[in-house]
Formats: structure tokens, C-alpha cells, sequence
């Protein structure tokens, strides 16, 4: 049988040709099939036949002609069954579900309310000790690290600090007033109102140089340094006494002793923990401490401080002798299994070792650490004794005492917003609720009686930037005041930042008013107080504390740290350096001649100096000098 479309051969019990796929129609015969019907006549059937054929053919053709436009040869898939309204309503509440947990999961909201509804409190507690120091933690790793990358280099840079001592000039002029009262050598320093000491160190290629001055009322007046050059010669100078700089060579044994010296901290920051290890330690031991936490009561509770109140979860538990002493436990078993505490603390031995070996041949440095094992030793007997004792508690055989009570207070992005800790006598709490910038702050320190603290105040937190005033308060009376009128809270996550903290209205007590009476004397306030200044970044740190009323201060002490990169070490006079031998008469004698105090003394004078003390030092080097002549001749 052929396919009425394309001509090819295809089976009989074909459906469909196998060539173009077009369906196969029933093939009509061309001749009747006769019954046993009564005789008609033939030539009528026959045309009727014909007929009924020819129409039969024409009418397939067409239709074959109208489908085969659309036609394909894969079957129709079967009419699927329609799905319930319930199975819909399912899917859409199971999507939205989804969605929600996804949302709830990346938000600090969404997910500290997810962990509330489905942790147990004793879960929940961990998580929220765990989560807080951890992250506590991690900003103290930040500003280490930064402190590692700037000092830990020693070879390659150049550290200035420098601080001052200075008296206010009413203090100064009534300590001055008063000195020949206190002792006739009182007057030989009372001439100094303010006093600087500035040191440093550089170190360049092998090349180490040692600065020091000395400084009195803004003007220098001494300064002094010490080059010792990789090769062994050694450079000393102090231009203000010394005409010419001075020239050691030390023996090769000598210098790369001292040179291992000078890399004492070089060599010890080179082995300490990274940042990434120490969060991984950390980690462990958090997780070992707080997942002991047991029998803890959830409840909501509203803190508030002066007009602002939050919301808060509060978390409370019995620290008892069974909860302390597994928690000692696990600890001593996590640091006893702890083979990355075991290399840190083995590298960072064996660096201090060393440094103690190679400098105890040229000098009288000495220490102790304790070695890896000692420290293992030590905690595998604690342990024994922490395990022994839990045994006890739990046979009845000592009674479990509850140590303390502590309540923590989760606002509602899971970060701790006070806790609560107290025994039968003494009390240490903190809550600080925040709402809208702004927070309150109570802090509670000591016992209920008087000797307790209370500290309690309000403040605003625009961005990282922190501004508050507090009271402290003692039975009832106040103590003093707390001004924090910039607090930049980088310093404590990125190690830069600057603040600026002032205690005033100091209450000095009843005993206190002749006292009161001579600063009133002194600065025209009672109103004394101190203040806290300072600017803090990666490479320079200047900070100052002050006593006074905020305008005239008693006095005030400062420090300024410089870290910079380091440039070649270049040493003045080096091409007429004095060779320093103290077995050489000929070569003392030069160095005394080369003694030259004239500067020191205008400097002692420029900066305001008694002349007693600038004559006595003036002839006292000017005899020095008479000597060397002498021995000269």
C-alpha cells in the first residue's frame, strides 16, 4: 500500500507513513461486496457505485487537505485531571512561607525573632552570649591586627613618641610662691612649667638608630643618639655638650648580639597569632563557656532610664557551683585538645626563647615564660580537681550553692542591652534602652548600702558618634558629673577614632573645704574636674588628660605617638668621629676637650632656669675642661 501524500510503500497495519507521518485513510474497494440479496439490475448498481465511490474520495481528499497544515506526528497527551482549590491555596501559603523565613533570616529583627520563637531560652541565651562577645571579640582582633601590621616591622620604620608634663601657670606661679617654704632645692625645679620627654627609634636595611631628648618650658635643651650600623660600628652623639660624635667598633660576636636584641619585638610580633586564628580560637572557647547555660527563665520586661524605655527580653539564670564548675570544665578540655593554641603558643616560646639566650651573652636581661607543657601540666591538674569536684555535687556529697544571679536584658535585634549580676551582698548591673538615637544609661557597682555606685544618664548615637551626660550618685548624694561630648566608637572597632570626656562638679566631701579653698585660690573655681581629650588613627595617636575647670587647668599630661616609614640612617660628624676608649688616656682626653657645655647653658637659660643652676653647671664643665689642659701638657 502506497501513502496517499508522498507515494511511499508502507505497511498495511500502518497508522501513520513512516516517511512523511502524514495518517493513513481507510482505502475504500473499487469493487461492492455482494450479498445474497435479491437480483438487481447490474448496470444501475454499477453506476450507483461509481458514484458513491468518486464522492467518498473527493471528500477524504479534501479533508486530508485542510489538516495537513497542522498536523503532527506526536500523539495528543491525554486531558490531565483538574487540580483542588486546596492543593493552590497550599503551594501559595508554603511559597510566602519560604519567602518570609528567607527575610526573617537575613535581618537582625527577623532573625533574633525566629531564634526567640524557636529556640528553647537555654539555646536562645547561648546564642546571644555566644553572638555578642563574639562580635565584641572581632573588634578587638581589628584594632590588633592594624597594631600587629604598623609595629610589627621594626626594620622598616621610624616611631616618634613624645610627653609633656605641663603646669597651669597660676599653679606654677603659686608652687613657685611657696617652694622656698618647702625646702631651699625646691627652687632648682620650680622654674619648670612645662616638661618633655620625646624618644625614638628607626630602624633601615640592618641600620637601628636610638633618639632621646629633653625639653623644659618649649625649649629643647639636651638631646642625644645612639646609630648602631649592621656592620659594627657604633655612633653616639650629643650636640648640646659634645662638639664631635663619638665611634665605637663592636667584634662581630657583639653585633649580632646586639643586633638580635634590637629585634627583641620584631622577632616576638612575627610569630603572634594571626587575626584569623585568634577568631578561630575564640570561637571554640565561647561555644565551650556559654554552652552550659541551663534552667533559664524568658520573660519580656520594659527597661527604662529617665524618659526612654525599650522592650527587652530578659534572660535569667543561677550561676551554681554545678553550671561553674563544667563550664571550667569544658573549658580545660577545649584548651587541652586545642592544637592551634599548642603551635601559637609553641612559636611565639621559642621566638622569646631565643631572643633571652642570644642576649644574655652581652647583657643582664633575663625572664621566665612558662614552656607548653608546664601550662598543659598546670591545666590537666585543674581539671582533675574541677572533675573531681562536680562528681561531688553530683552525689549530694557537696551541696550546690548558687554563686550569683544573672539576668540578661536582648533588645529586639538580639544585642544585649543590659545585664544584671548579684550575689547576697554586692550588685553589678548595667541597662542602657535606646530608642530613635537616643539611650539611656544606669550603672549599678558595689553593694546597696554606701558603698555602692549609681551612675545613670541619657545620650545620643549619630552614627559612631556618641554624646551623653551622666551622673554619679553614692546613698543618695551626688558624686560627680560625666560630660561625654564626642565619643567616637571606631576607636574601639577600627582602633582610630577621637574622643573628648570631662568629669566635673566634683563632690570632694565635707573634709575637703580648705582644700577647695586654696584651688579657689589657685584657678578662681572650686569647680575642679578632669578631662580627656585625644585623637586616635592608624599610625598617630595624640591623647591628654588635664585637671582643672576647662579653661585653666592645674596641670595636664599628654602623649603624641608619630609611625612613619623609615628612610636611611645618615650620622652627622661621622667622617670626624672620636674614637671612644676609656683604656686610652690620649683618646679620654680628647673626648674632654671636645666637651663643649656652652649651648646647654644658653638653652638652661632660654628656657627660664634659675642662673644658680645655669652657672653651676657652667663652671662645672669650664673646670672639666682645665682638667683635660692639664693632663694635655
Amino acid at each position: 500500500m502506497k501513502c496517499r501524500k508522498c507515494g511511499a510503500e508502507i505497511s498495511e497495519s500502518a497508522k501513520f507513513c513512516e516517511n512523511c507521518g502524514a495518517p493513513i485513510e481507510a482505502e475504500v474497494n473499487e469493487t461492492p461486496v455482494t450479498s445474497e440479496a435479491p437480483v438487481v439490475n447490474e448496470e444501475v448498481v454499477a453506476t450507483a457505485v461509481e458514484e458513491t465511490v468518486s464522492a467518498a474520495a473527493a471528500v477524504g481528499e479534501a479533508s486530508f487537505a485542510e489538516t495537513k497544515e497542522t498536523f503532527s506526528p506526536i500523539p495528543e497527551e491525554p486531558v490531565k485531571k483538574k487540580k483542588p482549590v486546596w492543593a493552590g491555596i497550599t503551594a501559595a501559603v508554603v511559597g510566602v512561607i519560604a519567602i518570609l523565613a528567607v527575610l526573617v533570616c537575613c535581618t537582625k529583627v527577623g532573625g533574633n525573632l525566629f531564634r526567640k520563637i524557636f529556640f528553647s531560652p537555654e539555646k536562645y541565651l547561648a546564642y546571644v552570649l555566644q553572638d555578642n562577645f563574639g562580635k565584641s571579640i572581632d573588634d578587638g582582633l581589628t584594632v590588633y591586627d592594624e597594631y600587629i601590621k604598623n609595629y610589627g616591622n621594626a626594620d622598616k620604620m621610624d616611631v616618634g613618641v613624645k610627653f609633656e608634663v605641663a603646669l597651669g601657670d597660676e599653679f606654677s606661679n603659686y608652687v613657685a610662691e611657696y617652694a622656698s617654704e618647702l625646702s631651699s632645692e625646691a627652687e632648682w625645679v620650680t622654674w619648670v612649667k612645662k616638661a618633655t620627654i620625646e624618644y625614638g627609634v628607626k630602624g633601615f636595611e640592618g641600620d637601628k638608630e636610638f633618639r632621646l631628648k629633653v625639653g623644659a618650658n618649649d625649649v629643647d635643651l639636651v638631646s642625644g643618639s645612639a646609630v648602631l650600623m649592621k656592620d659594627g660600628n657604633v655612633y653616639f652623639s650629643v650636640p648640646e655638650l659634645v662638639t664631635k660624635t663619638l665611634h665605637i667598633e663592636l667584634t662581630p660576636e657583639q653585633t649580632e648580639a646586639f643586633s638580635k636584641i634590637t629585634d627583641m619585638s620584631e622577632a616576638i610580633y612575627k610569630e603572634l597569632p594571626t587575626k584569623p586564628e585568634l577568631q578561630n580560637i575564640s570561637k571554640k572557647y565561647l561555644k565551650a563557656i556559654f554552652n552550659n547555660v541551663k534552667d533559664v527563665k524568658r520573660t519580656n520586661d520594659t527597661i527604662a532610664v529617665e524618659d526612654i524605655s525599650a522592650k527587652a527580653t530578659v534572660l535569667t539564670m543561677d550561676l551554681d557551683d554545678v553550671v561553674l564548675t563544667q563550664m571550667e570544665i569544658d573549658l580545660l578540655e577545649e584548651f587541652l585538645k586545642d592544637e592551634e593554641f599548642e603551635k601559637i603558643w609553641n612559636r611565639v616560646y621559642d621566638a622569646y626563647e631565643e631572643v633571652l639566650s642570644d642576649a644574655s651573652s652581652v647583657t643582664t636581661i633575663s625572664g621566665d615564660a612558662d614552656s607548653y607543657e608546664e601550662i598543659k601540666n598546670n591545666a590537666q591538674t585543674a581539671l582533675d580537681a574541677a572533675k573531681e569536684k562536680l562528681a561531688k555535687l553530683e552525689d549530694k556529697s557537696l551541696e550546690n550553692e548558687v554563686k550569683a544571679t544573672i539576668k540578661i536584658y536582648v533588645d529586639n535585634k538580639g544585642v544585649i542591652s543590659g545585664w544584671d549580676i548579684h550575689d547576697d551582698e554586692t550588685t553589678f548591673s548595667y541597662i542602657q534602652p535606646s530608642k530613635g538615637g537616643r539611650f539611656g544609661v544606669k550603672a549599678v557597682v558595689g553593694e546597696s548600702g554606701d558603698d555602692g555606685i549609681t551612675v545613670t544618664g541619657t545620650g545620643k548615637e549619630s552614627a559612631d558618634v556618641v554624646t551623653a551626660e551622666l551622673t554619679a550618685f553614692a546613698d543618695n548624694e551626688k558624686l560627680f558629673d560625666v560630660y561625654i561630648n564626642n565619643f567616637d566608637k571606631s576607636i574601639n572597632k577600627k582602633g582610630e577614632g577621637s574622643f573628648d570626656i570631662a568629669i566635673t562638679n566634683v563632690n570632694f566631701g565635707e573634709d575637703s573645704e580648705s582644700d577647695l579653698e586654696v584651688l579657689k585660690e589657685i584657678i578662681g573655681d572650686t569647680n575642679v574636674g578632669f578631662y580627656y581629650k585625644g585623637t586616635v588613627s592608624k599610625n598617630n595617636a595624640e591623647v591628654s588628660m588635664a585637671i582643672g575647670n576647662g579653661e585653666k587647668n592645674l596641670f595636664s599630661v599628654g602623649a603624641v605617638t608619630e609611625i612613619k616609614d623609615a628612610s636611611a640612617i645618615e650620622v652627622a660628624g661621622k667622617d670626624s668621629a672620636l674614637e671612644l676608649n676609656f683604656d686610652d688616656e690620649t683618646a679620654m682626653v680628647e673626648l674632654i676637650k671636645a666637651v663643649d657645655g656652652e649651648t646647654l647653658v644658653k638653652n638652661l637659660r632660654d628656657a627660664g632656669a634659675i642662673e644658680e643652676l645655669a652657672s653651676t653647671l657652667e663652671s662645672s664643665l669650664a673646670y672639666l675642661k682645665s682638667l683635660a689642659e692639664y693632663y694635655d701638657y
